[in-house]
Formats: structure tokens, C-alpha cells, sequence
């Protein structure tokens, strides 16, 4: 199950050869290669497969179905030669505070997946024309896993490159907001918002006026033209009796 990139390299290029006999790949294990950092002409590619960890301090061990494996591509045309390096990203031990991270190890029906989508990658980018299109093997789990990935032993989280694959987990746009989309607003999700927030508190403004024992009835009326007169009148009588009585 360890990986041997001999063996590797030799199934690699019997795989590609069969579907192109005159050409030429070698692959090799680069734990340097960086995530949208590739050399000119070359070309990326990324998937993901279910493998094996062992810890090296307690011995533990633990299967993945998220191990990352990122690979750059470079076929040169005048000599038919083409070049595949590959990282291997590793995870860490739950149980060990000090733990490094281990790399994967595959069983050989893993192993045939990966080369194998490998293989239909550089035939599609390299070679499109009149060849047989096959979808990606998908990952297939070799024993049942409980729980979520663990984002914070993985090598590929920290970096970023396993976020990726969470697009599938995202949830799809509710219709409402598709049609919104669909009739031109630049920012719909501001508006959204606004006339939501303005209902709520419309709503938390309501129910605070009837906890007090009073609710808003709109504008506030002018005052009666005869109430005032009656105060001024009485004012005045007021202010006379007090400097009568003097």
C-alpha cells in the first residue's frame, strides 16, 4: 500500500501508452508543487482519493477519503515527451498533540483510479482531438467513514486546496433569488436584505407598542382651534385678578 513511484510511473505510462503508443511521460513525487504556481506552458490538474495514514508516534491509523493530490502537466510537441509532477498531501494524528503530518498510502485499486483519471486528464488537454472521452473515476470507499473531514489535521485545508471540493456541499440559490438575479439588479442581495431588516423591525416596533399598553396611529393631529382660545381666555383672566387684588 506504501507508495512506490517506480511502480507507479511504470503503470502510469503502460496506461497512456496503450492510448498512445509514440509517446513519452515519466512522473515524478515533487512535495514542492503550490496551487495556481505553475512554470510557463504548464498545466494543472487536481482530484482527489480514498487512502490510508499511519502516525509515526502512536501507530495509529485512519483512512481519508479527501486525500488531495495536485499535479503539473508539460507535453512538449517536438519531441512527443511529456512530464507529470505530483504532491502527495499528507494529514496528522487527532490523538497526538505533536504530530506530523503523515503521507497516504493507497491500495492498488486507488492507485489504477488515480493514474487512470491522471492519464484521462493529459488525454483531453493534450491530445482532445478524436479521443475517447470517459468521465472521472469517482472515489469509492474502501471502508465505511464516520464523521466530517478533518479540516484541522489536513494538510491541503491549511493551504487552501481542499476547500475546493466543497463546492458540491453548497447549497443551490433558493428561486426566489434566482429571479432575482435574472431581471439585471447589480446587488441583489443588498436590497433583500433591507426590505427584510425594515419588515422586522417594522414587526419588533409593533409588538413593543402593544406590550406598553398603546399602539402608533400614524400622524399626531393638529390642535383644536377653540381649546386654544378657551386658554388664553382663562390666562387673561388670570393675569388681570392678580393685579386688581394688588
Amino acid at each position: 500500500m506504501v507508495v512506490d513511484i517506480m511502480t507507479w510511473e511504470q503503470t502510469f505510462q503502460e496506461l497512456i501508452q496503450e492510448a498512445k503508443p509514440w509517446t513519452t511521460w515519466t512522473l515524478k513525487l515533487d512535495g514542492n508543487l503550490q496551487l495556481d504556481c505553475l512554470a510557463q506552458w504548464w498545466k494543472q490538474y487536481q482530484q482527489r482519493a480514498f487512502g490510508w495514514f499511519r502516525c509515526s508516534s502512536c501507530q495509529r491509523s485512519w483512512a481519508s477519503a479527501q486525500v488531495q493530490i495536485l499535479c503539473h502537466t508539460y507535453w512538449e510537441h517536438r519531441t512527443s515527451q511529456g512530464q507529470v509532477r505530483m504532491r502527495l498531501f499528507g494529514q496528522r494524528c487527532q490523538k497526538c498533540s505533536w504530530s506530523q503530518y503523515e503521507m497516504p498510502e493507497f491500495s492498488s485499486d486507488s492507485t489504477m483510479r488515480i493514474l487512470s483519471n491522471l492519464v484521462q486528464h493529459i488525454l483531453k488537454k493534450y491530445y482532445g482531438n478524436g479521443t475517447r472521452k470517459s468521465p472521472e473515476m469517482p472515489v469509492i470507499l474502501e471502508v465505511s467513514l464516520e464523521g466530517s473531514h478533518d479540516a484541522a489535521n489536513c494538510e491541503a485545508c491549511t493551504l487552501g486546496i481542499c476547500g475546493q471540493g466543497l463546492k458540491s456541499y453548497m447549497t443551490k440559490p433558493s428561486k426566489s433569488l434566482l429571479s432575482h438575479l435574472k431581471t439585471g439588479n447589480s446587488s441583489p442581495g443588498t436590497g433583500a436584505v433591507y426590505i427584510e431588516n425594515q419588515a422586522k423591525n417594522q414587526s419588533a416596533e409593533a409588538k413593543e407598542a402593544k406590550g406598553s399598553g398603546y399602539e402608533k396611529l400614524g400622524p399626531s393631529r393638529d390642535p383644536d382651534p377653540l381649546n386654544i382660545c378657551v386658554f388664553i381666555l382663562v390666562l387673561v383672566f388670570i393675569v388681570v385678578k392678580c393685579f386688581t387684588s394688588e
